[in-house]
């Protein structure tokens, strides 16, 4: 797993970027788990699939949703401070 950490300097501009980042880490720890705990979840749902192996599957997908959006949050923010950095006359 990569993960661009980003500026000290961005950080200052904008704290959040820090717990923004390691909600992705536990995103990525979670999904990651849940995969390896249930083996089974990595294929479509089967006809008589426990609740659980169901429930993992579905929390898997929202850890997979959860880090895109995140990243495109991510990507969004540092291309406006970027772009704000560029138009700074000195």
């Amino acid at each position: 797993m990569k993960v661009r950490l980003p500026d000290p300097s961005d950080f200052y501009a904008l704290p959040a970027l820090g717990p923004l980042l390691l909600l992705d880490l536990a995103a990525a720890v979670a999904g990651n788990a849940l995969r390896a705990q249930h083996a089974e979840i990595h294929g479509d749902s089967l006809p008589g699939e426990t609740d659980e192996v169901t429930a993992a599957r579905g929390l898997a997908r929202e850890c997979d949703l959860l880090r895109i959006s995140l990243r495109d949050f991510r990507r969004r923010i540092l291309a406006r401070l970027a772009r704000q950095r560029s138009e700074w006359p000195f």
